[in-house]
Formats: C-alpha cells, structure tokens, sequence
C-alpha cells in the first residue's frame, strides 16, 4: 500500500486507545478458505462473527492466525480451527498442572527440565514461529513428563511459568 495508508490506520488505532499500535507491519498473501482463495462469490467468505457463531472463541481465531509463517499462506479450514482449539487447551491444562505444583512445598527433585531461550531464537529467525511453537510444545512435553514422574518440583514449575509469562508475552493467548 502506498503512502499515507499504514500511517492512518497507525494514527487512528494510537488515537484511540493511546498506546503504540504497532512496530513492524507486514503484509502477507491472499488468505484462502479450504484451499480457495476467500471470496463472497464463491460463499467461502467468513467473518469473526461467523466463526465466533460457529462456536470458536477469538483466542482460537487468533492462534489459528498466528500460528503460520508470516510468509506463507494461511489455508483457513474448521479442522484448523478445531487443531487451534486442542492446542490450547494442551498449553491450558500444562500451566494449570504447573500452577497446583508451584504452590506445594515439596522438595524439589533433581534433573527436572530448564527453561531455555529456544523460543526466542526461533522467533530471532526471521520471526519463525512455527519453530517457537514447536519450541513451546517440546517444552510441554518434556515437563508434562518430568510432572508425570514426580520429578518437578515447586521450584522448576514457577520457573517454567515465568517462562510462559515470557512466551504469552509474544502470543497474548492467557485465557
């Protein structure tokens, strides 16, 4: 788009709610709906409204969004939106087991999993966010089974939530 159209729609959001809209603004590809592209002729068109009717919540839209590189192009289906949904409902049951773990006073065993900058250096590659979430869901893994075996303690737990308060920072997907 050419001058003055990002710097309008920058100016207008920043006046109305007063803090900084954005820092980098990219476009991507046409989006396309079940291999289409998203047209109101072909009746493959949707709103928020029409997914948010469908069931999905905006936290579900959202991931689903973002959840593909910004250089490649997003096929928007409901069997997506249903693997958005599962996908956060697996980050929402591993923090909740963090939560009820950082609150005990147990020992803290040893060789529990760390924290480590992986998501960052994913995100610092070109903003690959397919290896940052790839990041987030091996770090799932591996602490869901260090929990599983007793083998995280209160200690490495409120670690890893200081780590997702990090993580969330990126994809604002707290419910």
């Amino acid at each position: 788009n050419i001058f003055p159209h990002h710097e309008a729609e920058i100016a207008q959001s920043e006046g109305v709610t007063g803090k900084k809209f954005v820092r980098y603004w990219m476009h991507c590809a046409h989006l396309l709906v079940d291999n289409q592209k998203m047209s109101k002729s072909l009746g493959n068109f949707y709103t928020l409204r029409d997914v948010v009717a469908k069931g999905y919540s905006g936290r579900e839209v959202r991931y689903a969004l973002l959840r593909v590189h910004y250089r490649a192009q997003l096929n928007f289906t409901f069997e997506g939106m249903e693997e958005s949904r599962q996908a956060l409902t697996r980050i929402d049951e591993w923090l909740e087991r963090l939560r009820e773990i950082s609150a005990t006073t147990s020992p803290e065993p040893r060789g529990a999993p760390i924290p480590n900058d992986d998501f960052q250096r994913a995100l610092d590659d070109d903003l690959n966010i397919s290896g940052a979430l790839g990041v987030l869901f091996e770090s799932i893994r591996e602490t869901n089974r260090a929990m599983d075996a007793n083998e995280l303690g209160p200690a490495a737990a409120k670690a890893w939530l200081q780590w997702w308060d990090e993580v969330n920072r990126v994809l604002a997907l707290d419910a």
